[in-house]
């Protein structure tokens, strides 16, 4: 097994917070929104669930379908292209969600992307981008996504006793939160289909770390499906 080069080309902090992206704009439908929902597991236990049926199905004379609160994340997708960035290298962290109103079950969006946050730490960078939707008919503002991209190979680019860190958000706006020391007072166990990643790809997520064992393997991602009880499958893994 072969492992990928991370002498990946040193970051300049001062070109990449000063980048300007341009505005993207598309569509998207109800079958976007269906397809969205069926990938994040939605009916995966019970296709007829009365709840979930609602995210995929319109039951009962409704005129559209209900919209996960989620699908803004799958809009990221449709402003970023990185395909330039070897993608056994390129992670995706954490995601930050503001929702300014509910989600049509389609129509025409506009993306606004800026550079959120750049930061060094060692052996990788971190780069938040900020992106924010608006109705592309009125211009309202639908959400702004903030999504952590950890690109491995890509870091010491400063001095590691004082390692370069950059944001444009209150250090307030994320809430901290600590986790217990006891056990869990609710536990809750749902079930995934083994092919739930291949379906979720759909939505815009192309990252062959999802969909193909030689790339992931390469990358250092070690995936293993084991069976459960009653038949369920449990996608355990880790990244070295």
């Amino acid at each position: 097994m072969t492992s990928p080069d991370r002498s990946a080309p040193a970051i300049d902090p001062d070109l990449v917070i000063s980048h300007k992206f341009s505005e993207i704009s598309f569509c998207y439908t109800e079958r976007d929104a269906a397809l969205y929902a069926l990938g994040v597991g939605a009916c995966a236990g019970d296709a007829v669930d009365e709840k979930e049926l609602n995210y995929v199905y319109h039951r009962n004379g409704q005129k559209s379908i209900q919209v996960l609160p989620t699908l803004p994340s799958f809009l990221l997708q449709k402003a970023l292209d990185l395909k330039k960035y070897d993608p056994r290298l390129l992670l995706h962290g954490q995601q930050y969600i503001e929702i300014y109103r509910p989600l049509p079950s389609s129509g025409s969006i506009v993306n606004k992307v800026a550079i959120a946050g750049l930061h060094d730490k060692g052996k990788a960078a971190i780069i938040e981008l900020e992106t924010t939707s608006y109705l592309k008919e009125s211009g309202e503002a639908l959400c702004m996504n903030r999504s952590t991209i950890y690109l491995r190979g890509s870091g010491g680019f400063s001095s590691s006793s004082h390692p370069y860190s950059y944001k444009t958000y209150p250090d307030n706006q994320i809430l901290h939160v600590s986790a217990p020391k006891h056990q869990p007072t609710v536990v809750y166990e749902d079930t995934i289909q083994q092919s739930q990643a291949l379906l979720y790809r759909l939505s815009g997520d192309y990252n062959p770390l999802h969909a193909d064992p030689m790339i992931a393997q390469a990358a250092g991602v070690i995936y293993q499906t084991k069976v459960k009880e009653r038949n369920r499958a449990v996608l355990s893994g880790y990244v070295c």
